[in-house]
């Protein structure tokens, strides 16, 4: 084979060297200059037409020349200013590829910049891995974060382009100086993607399944298997939070997940939300309260002073915080413990209160103690009995069998619930474990419940709470959601024309969705991928949470109910919810608030829902009012 002509040579080593970058260029541009400088300066000096004394001063004349194309070629000879011209030229040629060079350089930066490729350089920072709609509800949680760090750094590694991401967050999240957010654009299961986020420095990581695959938990595997073998990872533990939506895959998670991972079971954790919510009035506004950064939530607090005393005594120590329970030193968190139970140095209180800063002890306490004494309130002793309840199920999906065996667990014996679906083989193949329910009946009936005739049939006068499932199987989010509010519209308008008194528990997939429905007063609860959002943002701030929600939405254990207040004292004076504490804890509960009748409807005033209220300010309470309290039994 023939050697290639040195034409050819010669530009496949230019191709090569702008192959290299502008840096590159720029070097030879600066050594070829130098090279030309030196030779003409040599060569006039050589031949005597220098205008300088020494070659020294010649070059530097001809380096000045070049730099500024300055001519100072009045009186001096011929050739020495043909000299001149050729700098001159050479120095147009050289200062417009330099300008080039330079320009190019910046807009490949800027490119660079633009598609979130640069490395990430923050510390004590919360990385989210994955793109979802997601994204935003989570946003707009931390926002609210009261924390000494201000801002609050969130760095997004998502799989969509770095200038779109930032479009829409700018959209939908307002601008605000709390909150700093970084788009870096990549793939969560690249380890070269993952170091861009800085992830050795984070505070922690929130893994999002994809929402545009069937299957999303495999996805967070691959993810979590990325970060347990990445070989240039830190020696400590990640903290991680993420979500997986079939409980079939959660041991396979959590044997992949060798870091400190906390997982959202989001089917189950939305399930035993309505259980809960739907047969109480107003428990809605509580969850939100509490999983949401808005408002009180639930902090962890030193014991540190109060070392010594039981627990009860712990319930009225803080004057603006409420006593849920404790976390021991080596232990996991208990929520009302035994009355008795002694707290050491060491543990955690477990409180309810709007900041982490702002708690402190109560200083008066024995004042107002003494005070509440000279009033002697009295007390009620009155019990509410279980009685039978009326479910009516709109729709269907793959939470619903839980939401029923879990109301089971909530409802007495004689309990019925029914079930409308427009598919007629939900009931031949119910699940075995729908005929071993104890106490409560479930019937199928097959429909549309978007039929308005087939729902003024319905018995709706004695029904006492309605589950409107989205059929979130088969249809997509905005389909879906549409029946739900349209069966919405159906049953808030028959309630009103027929005078009826039911609660309305409503599923929707997708939160934008929740901003439609309007009508919907404090026992129109809008379930939405938000209520997810708000606990993957709680428990990324502090994992602990993760551990008292679940005992909180467990059957068996500790939950909140609203009972009447006349059900704790009379109600004939005004009180102050110091007196409320302590009647409830004559009960064996923890009072955490109250629900004012009156403002049930009014939204600025949350629905009548007050948490963690002022201890000592009396209150005239009226019949229908509620209170608040954590208790082991309805």
């Amino acid at each position: 084979m023939n050697n290639p002509p040195w034409r050819e040579r010669l530009r496949y080593a230019f191709d090569n060297l702008l192959s290299r970058g502008s840096i590159a260029l720029l070097g030879w541009l600066i050594i070829i200059g130098a090279i030309v400088i030196l030779t003409v300066s040599f060569v006039t000096w050589k031949t005597g037409y220098a205008s300088q004394p020494t070659l020294a001063d010649q070059i530097w004349s001809f380096l000045i020349t070049t730099l500024i194309s300055w001519d100072p070629t009045q009186g001096l000879p011929w050739p020495t200013r043909f000299s001149m011209l050729i700098l001159i030229l050479f120095n147009l040629f050289t200062v417009s590829i330099i300008i080039g060079v330079i320009v190019t350089g910046i807009e490949s930066k800027l490119y660079q910049l633009r598609r979130g490729r640069s490395q990430v350089l923050e510390s004590d920072h919360i990385v989210i891995l994955g793109w979802s709609s997601q994204i935003f509800p989570i946003l707009s949680e931390l926002l609210l974060i009261d924390d000494e760090r201000i801002p609050v750094t969130v760095v997004i590694l998502g799989d969509k382009d770095k200038v779109e991401m930032e479009e829409e967050i700018r959209t939908r999240i307002k601008k605000n100086r709390r909150l700093r957010v970084i788009c870096r654009q990549g793939v969560a299961t690249d380890l070269i993607d993952l170091k861009i986020t800085n992830l050795d420095r984070a505070k922690s990581i929130i893994i999002l399944p994809p929402e545009e695959i069937d299957n999303p938990d495999t996805s967070v595997i691959k993810t979590l298997l990325a970060l347990s073998n990445n070989p240039e990872r830190r020696v400590e533990p990640y903290r991680i939070v993420t979500e997986i939506q079939n409980p079939k895959n959660l041991q396979i998670a959590e044997t992949v997940g060798k870091d400190r991972v906390e997982f959202v079971l989001t089917g189950d954790f939305i399930a035993r939300i309505i259980a809960q919510i739907c047969r109480q009035p107003g428990l809605s506004r509580v969850y939100l309260e509490l999983l949401s950064f808005a408002g009180n939530e639930i902090h962890f607090h030193p014991v540190t002073n109060l070392a010594g005393i039981t627990f009860a005594e712990s319930v009225f120590a803080y004057a603006n915080a409420v006593v849920i329970g404790y976390c021991p030193q080596e232990g996991d968190p208990c929520l009302k413990p035994s009355p008795d139970t002694v707290l050491k140095e060491g543990d955690d209180l477990i409180v309810i209160a709007e900041s982490f800063r702002d708690i402190q002890l109560w200083q008066n306490r024995e004042r107002i103690q003494f005070s509440q004494q000279q009033q002697q309130p009295s007390l009620s002793h009155q019990v509410a009995e279980k009685q039978p309840e009326k479910f009516l199920i709109l729709g269907w999906n793959e939470q619903a069998e839980t939401i029923i065996e879990k109301l089971d667990a909530y409802v007495c014996l004689g309990s019925v619930a029914t079930v409308i679906t427009d598919d007629s083989a939900i009931a031949q193949n119910a699940s075995p474990n729908l005929r071993k329910l104890q106490h409560l009946s479930v019937l199928f009936q097959q429909g549309d419940i978007t039929d308005r005739q087939l729902l003024n049939q319905l018995p709706l006068q004695v029904i006492d709470h309605i589950i409107l499932l989205a059929y979130s199987d088969e249809l997509d989010a905005e389909e879906a959601d549409g029946i739900t509010l349209t069966s919405l519209l159906h049953l808030r308008q028959i309630a009103k024309e027929q005078g009826y008194h039911f609660s309305i528990t409503s599923e929707m997939i997708d939160s934008r969705n929740q901003q439609l429905a309007t009508i919907a007063q404090v026992d129109d609860f809008i379930v939405s991928d938000r209520l997810t959002s708000l606990m993957i943002s709680q428990i990324a701030e502090n994992p602990l949470c993760s551990d008292v929600i679940n005992k909180l939405l467990e059957p068996n254990g500790c939950e909140i109910y609203l009972k009447p207040i006349s059900n704790y004292v009379q109600l004939h004076q005004p009180l102050s919810f110091y007196t409320l504490m302590k009647a409830a804890q004559t009960k064996g509960e923890i009072a955490l608030g109250y629900r004012c009748s009156s403002m049930a409807t009014q939204q600025f005033q949350s629905y009548g829902i007050v948490i963690n209220p002022v201890k000592s300010t009396p209150i005239q309470f009226a019949e229908n009012d509620r209170l608040i309290v954590m208790g082991e039994d309805f």
